[in-house]
């Protein structure tokens, strides 16, 4: 009686379609629209634009989706976000598509499938349950058979964009090195004058993001007061970090 009783409340409607039909119908019709509007007689601006020109809005809407839920905005402003981002996935294809370059949407998807597909076998295949450290392992793994290396060949710092905002770029060339085993995390005494001195209790982390976040402000206001651009220093310092450790 209990699976009865279960598609009573679940009822499954004959002929409903799938949540996947309804989003792939969905993705379909705003992909046609975007590639309208770069078609000839569609929209001049977009057909004016190019791969090159839309990359500063790819860098903006994903900071305002970033920003977005960080805030913690209503969801139907994150969604709008989201959508903002997919845009751009979209207008980047269907200028490759208009131009007759070698990949139009359909293939960005696939790829994306395939590289899914093939980076999870624990999913996908028959590798049964592995652990985050083992993810993290076998990621690297596959991505260096992915693109026909020996194993153990890639450098730790290898797929890093050198474009990448700096601080972003200093936590990831970090956790690589660390992950590397090339580098140990710094362990030091903490001073009274220490903005993590005091955090203790279950808001631990809150805490450390505040006095981490307020310490990284005032080495900020300290680079502007001593006339040094702080995004150049630290980069400079995380370029001398990576050669220490490859070289060592």
């Amino acid at each position: 009686m209990e699976s009865v009783r279960d598609e009573a409340e679940n009822p499954v409607l004959e002929g409903a379609p799938s949540a996947a039909a309804t989003g792939g119908a969905a993705l379909a019709r705003v992909a046609e629209t975007v590639r309208t509007m770069v078609r000839p007689g569609g929209c001049a601006w977009h057909a004016a634009q190019t791969h090159e020109s839309l990359t500063r809005y790819l860098v903006e809407e994903t900071a305002e989706l970033i920003d977005a839920i960080e805030r913690e905005l209503p969801a139907e402003e994150v969604r709008s976000e989201l959508g903002d981002v997919l845009y751009q996935v979209l207008f980047h294809a269907a200028l490759a598509e208009r131009d007759g370059e070698a990949y139009d949407l359909a293939a960005v998807a696939d790829a994306l499938n395939e590289k899914l597909v093939a980076r999870h076998p624990h999913v996908f295949g028959d590798r049964g349950y592995m652990s985050v450290e083992e993810l993290n392992v076998e990621w690297e793994r596959l991505k260096e058979d992915a693109a026909g290396e020996d194993r153990g060949s890639r450098s730790p710092l290898d797929g890093i964009p050198a474009g990448m905002p700096s601080l972003a770029r200093a936590a990831k060339v970090v956790d690589r090195l660390r992950r590397a085993g090339l580098i140990e995390p710094a362990v030091t005494e903490r001073s009274p004058e220490d903005p993590l001195a005091a955090i203790t209790g279950p808001d631990e982390q809150r805490l450390a993001e505040f006095g981490i976040g307020d310490a990284m402000l005032a080495l900020v206001l300290r680079a502007g007061a001593a006339g040094v651009d702080p995004d150049r220093a630290l980069r400079l310092a995380v370029d001398r970090l990576a050669a220490r450790a490859m070289h060592d």
